[in-house]
This record gives C-alpha cells, structure tokens and sequence, in this order.
C-alpha cells in the first residue's frame, strides 16, 4: 500500500472532491498540519512514497532523505513551488506537480475584500461597534484610482478584469505577458517603475524566484505616491524586508 503524507491544511480543512478522490485510492495517509519546517519535515519523510504539501520547507536534506527512502513525487497543493528545492528534485529524480489555476478566483476576491476593507475603514468600523462605540469614519472611493497590478497570471488577470468593473484605471506588468490578453482588456502594459509611480493601490501577484526577490525595494520605492496601498497575496519576499522594518 502506498504511502501519501498530507501537509497541506487547505487540502485537509475544506470539504470537496479532492478529499473524496485521496480517500478512494486506499492509501495509507499520513495528515500532518503543516506548513513544516525542514526539520519536522525530516523526521516524518522516511517511508512516504508521495506527499501532497503545501508551504512547507522542502529543502535538498529532505528531498535527499525522501528519495533513499520510498518518496516519488511531490504534489503542491496551490502553485507557488519557491518553497521545494526543484533541483534537488530533478537530480533525485522525484517528480513535482502543482495546482494550476485552482485558487485564481478566490485569491482574486480575496484582493478586493482587503482593497474594500481598507478604503471604506470596514475593520476599524466593526471594532468601535464591537466596542460599543458608534463613531462615523470617512472612507474613500476606489472609483476612477489607478490599480498597477506586478504579474498577470491567472490570479493576476482575475485581479485585472474585476479592478475594470470597480472603474479603476489598469496598468499591468508581466514580461510574459501576451498582446492578445492586452488587446482583449485593454490593459496597459507598464514598467514596474510607472506602476509604482502612479499608482493608488498596488496588487503582486508574481511567482518568487532570483528574478522577482525584492522586486518592489527602497530605490524604486521612493517614487510612490505618499498614501499608496499595497496588496500582497503572493510571496513576502517580493517586497524587500527594509521597507518594512
């Protein structure tokens, strides 16, 4: 019987068929909540034949540990796969797959909940109630701002077509992009320095690699506009840490 190691909470804590299809195959399953560090990770990947992970650190001493063991294949349940060594896993020869497209929409929505959230001052609002205080805040309008949006993926080009439909103005930014996807929504492909210039809001939505680490840092930060708001759901390091310490 094979052996499944499952780290991934988002797999484990929302109903669907993805947990109707693991349960069928009538493997032995392993459910840890992760994310794991490399550390915990190393005492628990010997004899796992596959592991459906999510942010945990997959590093060269685990895939090495793994692949004397019995592990053949790494499944990322998502897709950003910054947190697996993925040459470590060419040269074990274990294989690794990810979840395009699967959660483009809610991250999409998620984006515009914390835009929202923010401009109409939702959090502060429900606190006071909470508190038993009734003090009128001013909120501003996202009608008419201009929204630069880093990598137009999936999640990216979601984040776009809604921002249209809230009338924002859109600057995009992707080296990958396709001119028939800028064609189709007229978006204007920008720098990334012109999006941080003229921006209100800021949404990143780019893959963490060497050529992405830090991509918003304080040389190019000091163009922006005084009270800019930027919207993270991707990696961390896509901002430099000494803009925010």
């Amino acid at each position: 019987m094979m052996r499944i190691l499952l780290t991934s909470t988002s797999f484990q804590d929302t109903p669907g068929k993805h947990q109707d299809l693991l349960n069928a195959q009538n493997y032995d399953i392993v459910s840890c909540r992760g994310p794991l560090k490399e550390k915990k990770m190393l005492e628990i990947i010997e004899n796992i034949d596959g592991l459906i992970c999510g942010d945990d650190e997959i590093t060269d001493e685990v895939i090495k540990k793994g692949s004397k063991s019995k592990l053949k294949i790494i499944s990322k349940y998502g897709v950003g796969l910054d947190k697996i060594d993925l040459n470590s896993a060419n040269k074990h020869n274990i294989k690794v797959t990810n979840c395009l497209g699967v959660n483009h929409n809610t991250v999409a929505e998620h984006v515009f909940a914390l835009l929202l959230s923010h401009s109409r001052n939702i959090n502060e609002q429900t606190n006071l109630i909470k508190q038993g205080k009734w003090i009128r805040t001013i909120g501003n309008e996202i009608h008419g701002k201009t929204i630069g949006i880093i990598g137009l993926g999936k999640i990216g080009k979601e984040v776009a077509k809604r921002s249209l439909s809230f009338g924002l103005n859109v600057l995009v930014f992707d080296k990958l992009i396709k001119e028939e996807v800028l064609n189709t929504y007229s978006f204007k492909q920008s720098s990334v320095e012109e999006i941080l210039e003229k921006s209100d809001y800021i949404s990143l939505h780019l893959p963490l690699n060497e050529g992405t680490k830090n991509i918003i840092n304080k040389n190019n930060f000091k163009i922006v506009k005084k009270k800019l708001v930027i919207i993270n759901t991707a990696r961390s390091g896509l901002i430099s840490e000494d803009l925010i310490i």
